[in-house]
């Protein structure tokens, strides 16, 4: 995979990709949900396969179908934190939907900082903190 460079954003640049960002974000926690459950299923099957049942067994048969499906579903998941990535965004945390995004503030990095469910770019914090580190953007040096 390739190396993917950081960007250096504008509170605008930023604000722009909210639309994306909170469709990405559904589809990475729904996508995340779905994969979890599928995995606690072949788990079940995988046990079942483990206490000797053999590849006639139609619970078998079911564990290699569902791990192929949850290799894709992983590997799709994967390539939309890719393409979240490979946009400049910096994804904290999925289930709170927390994005960050460097920008430069006199002669140091920092962090933009969103959250879903914010209607625009709001909040910024030093990029060695975190969201509990978060000041409005009328404090950005």
């Amino acid at each position: 995979m390739e190396r993917i460079r950081n960007k250096i954003f504008s509170v605008e640049e930023a604000n722009r990709l909210i639309p994306y960002l909170e469709l990405a974000l559904d589809t990475l926690a729904q996508s995340g949900r779905e994969v979890a459950a599928l995995q606690r299923e072949v788990s079940v099957l995988a046990a079942i396969e483990s206490s000797g049942a053999t590849s006639k067994n139609l619970d078998v048969r079911d564990l290699r179908e569902r791990e192929a499906r949850c290799a894709r579903m992983l590997e799709e998941f994967r390539g939309a934190l890719h393409d979240l990535a490979s946009r400049g965004c910096i994804l904290r945390d999925l289930d709170l939907g927390l994005v960050d995004f460097y920008t430069m503030a006199r002669d140091r990095i920092v962090c933009l900082c969103w959250r879903a469910g914010e209607r625009s770019v709001e909040h910024w914090h030093a990029t060695d903190e975190g969201f509990s580190g978060r000041r409005p953007l009328s404090e950005l040096p």
